[in-house]
């Protein structure tokens, strides 16, 4: 076959051959994403079962990862961002960055499953007030939520914890269920939306008598994004998560 070039010197069939090849594959890939994104979506759609009006959480809906659908509980390989703002103001912004998982170098807890070392995340964030905050989460001792086990800012410095405690709840949970936690200060944990728009969670976390600002919160976590808002239930002080 003859081929035939135009001024500009390019082999027409070629590049017909080419764009069909091109157009064929894009579709393919598109294909494959509207898949794979539909069977994500009803892993979500299948955490929550009517039957026993439970959901499961996992780990992934705390880091923002893509989740399997599988109802296990593993601290998976992360590198996440979320943001989110003062909830009066819509100010005051911040970015949460989760990355992990790590392993410390000996078990300094009280989780008794967890053996010698524990994999735990990382997450950082920064404000003007606070400075640069560093938490380290794991799975905690009864393996129904993430916990603290060291915390540093500059209002008080490093702190670490027994991992009793619970600052996001993991695995099944019901609607409106309340757990408390035998933590230093004792902490309480209050599904306050199990499974709402998009599968969002929030929930009520208080610690102590929650007298305090930042000691009784409410926070929501979304699937592919993790922490998306927070806001306070008691306003008499100023301070932040």
């Amino acid at each position: 076959m003859r081929m035939i070039k135009n001024k500009s010197g390019l082999n027409l069939p070629l590049v017909a051959m080419s764009c069909m090849l091109f157009t064929y594959c894009s579709q393919v890939w598109a294909d494959k994403a509207e898949i794979f994104t539909t069977e994500e979506k009803g892993s979500w759609d299948k955490a929550y079962n009517s039957s026993t009006k439970e959901r499961f959480i996992p780990v992934e809906l705390f880091t923002g990862i893509k989740w399997d659908g599988k109802h296990e509980l593993i601290l998976k390989e992360a590198a996440t961002s979320a943001s989110a703002c003062d909830p009066v103001t819509g100010r005051r912004c911040a970015t949460f960055n989760i990355t992990g998982p790590f392993k410390t170098e000996r078990n300094d807890t009280k989780i008794e499953w967890a053996g010698d070392e524990i994999s735990y995340y990382r997450r950082t964030f920064s404000t003007r007030r606070m400075g640069e905050v560093e938490s380290l989460f794991t799975i905690n001792n009864s393996k129904d939520g993430l916990v603290r086990i060291y915390d540093k800012r500059k209002q008080w410095g490093a702190r670490t914890y027994d991992g009793l405690g619970s600052k996001f709840p993991l695995g099944y949970w019901k609607q409106g269920e309340v757990r408390t936690y035998p933590s230093r200060r004792p902490t309480s944990i209050e599904i306050i939306e199990l499974d709402g728009p998009n599968h969002c969670l929030t929930f009520r976390w208080v610690i102590g008598k929650g007298e305090r600002r930042n000691m009784d919160n409410n926070y929501t976590f979304c699937p592919d994004r993790g922490f998306t808002h927070f806001s306070h239930n008691n306003e008499s002080a100023d301070s932040k998560k």
